[in-house]
């Protein structure tokens, strides 16, 4: 545990984990945010989504040029950029206007692409191997922590004030981390860099190295379906709660935050025992099969349900579906060649990220030719 507490080890990860925080809490301002901002926006509602669909399409195609960035810049000089793309980007947003909130969501998909790869790279390098699950799902952490603090933050001082001052708590914050980050240089950048040109040629490079790499093409699948299934499920699971299982909308709100306080209190228990005491990859299948159970066992949901037996299943589902991104990016870390893991990373992260954006897509595409929710569940 010693070598876990060093120094060295715990200010990159915490440096990591509030960067992370802070980019995601801006992805997740839009949907928290749409019913009191669309309107100014000119926008209606619904549309949200397909900004949201922006954010992912541009991380998963920025994300493949990670190596290349992170090669020429160092770490904290990413971290800065890509914080610096998300405070530009939320004032896109609360400029209110259509076109610059499509401009806003293009920025903090720029932001959020690299932010993952960014990571993994300087944690796979500092991190004790025997703790090194545990330090990324401590990292990966920062996803659900940044959408509760949305979630929590952002409507409450919205109606206080204003939404468009509620959304500008997020550059302020991002200001900060940027003159922490300068501070705090020597614990992000590796000694040496290799300055690698951002070209196409480097992007393709990217996902051949995926493809051609027997494990990591099966990681990068299982991501991409996992990755569908969870936001499938996140995307969905208030209004079905609401609509079939006929619970007030706060009350399906609170199991909502169950979904993501479980999956936060799972990726820290499940990464304190992965690589240590059970395969990170047995836990994985594990997962999987936890997932694939409570998705079917929510079909049998009714209003006749008792209370605590929904949140069992739920928190159950959150544990699978929301805790196994920090087991799983460690393993492709462990995976990727000596070097590479940034764009390892980056690779793989591109199919996760066509899992998210698909996700919901086929998941509403089989609800309009089914009866309810059975049929995409």
């Amino acid at each position: 545990m010693d070598d876990l507490l060093k120094r060295t080890v715990l200010a990159p990860l915490i440096l990591i984990l509030a960067s992370q925080t802070v980019i995601t809490m801006s992805s997740y301002a839009l949907p928290v945010i749409a019913p009191l901002a669309a309107k100014d926006m000119g926008l209606a509602p619904a549309s949200i989504g397909g900004l949201m669909t922006v954010v992912y399409l541009c991380a998963m195609v920025i994300g493949l040029g990670s190596g290349s960035l992170i090669g020429r810049l160092g770490a904290t000089r990413v971290f800065q950029l890509l914080l610096l793309l998300t405070c530009f980007g939320i004032a896109a947003l609360a400029a209110g206007h259509p076109v610059l909130a499509f401009l806003g969501a293009m920025l903090i998909g720029v932001a959020t692409g690299p932010m993952n790869p960014c990571g993994s790279s300087v944690l796979a390098r500092i991190s004790p191997p025997q703790w090194q699950p545990l330090v990324f799902s401590l990292k990966q952490c920062g996803t659900p922590g940044g959408g509760m603090l949305a979630g929590a933050l952002l409507p409450a001082l919205a109606l206080l004030y204003d939404w468009r001052l509620a959304l500008m708590m997020i550059p302020a914050v991002g200001v900060v981390m940027i003159i922490v980050l300068t501070f705090n240089r020597p614990y992000l950048d590796a000694p040496e860099r290799r300055a690698v040109p951002l070209s196409l040629a480097g992007t393709l490079r990217t996902l051949k190295l995926v493809i051609s790499h027997a494990e990591l093409r099966r990681y990068a699948i299982t991501g991409m379906s996992f990755a569908a299934c969870q936001i499938g499920i996140a995307s969905y699971l208030v209004v079905f709660l609401w609509e079939k299982v006929a619970m007030s909308p706060a009350q399906a709100g609170a199991v909502f935050a169950a979904f993501h306080v479980s999956g936060i209190v799972a990726r820290i228990i499940l990464g304190f025992f992965a690589g240590r005491m059970i395969s990170t990859r047995a836990l994985l299948t594990l997962l999987g099969l936890i997932m694939a159970f409570g998705i079917a066992t929510i079909i049998l949901f009714t209003p006749q349900w008792p209370t605590w037996s929904i949140y069992g299943v739920i928190c159950a589902l959150g544990a699978s579906a929301n805790g196994w991104v920090g087991l799983f990016l460690s393993e492709v870390a462990r995976l990727a060649p000596k070097g590479e893991t940034a764009t390892a990373t980056g690779g793989v992260q591109f199919f996760m990220y066509f899992g998210i954006g698909g996700g919901p897509a086929i998941f509403l595409a089989i609800l309009k030719t089914t009866d309810g929710y059975d049929g995409p569940f």
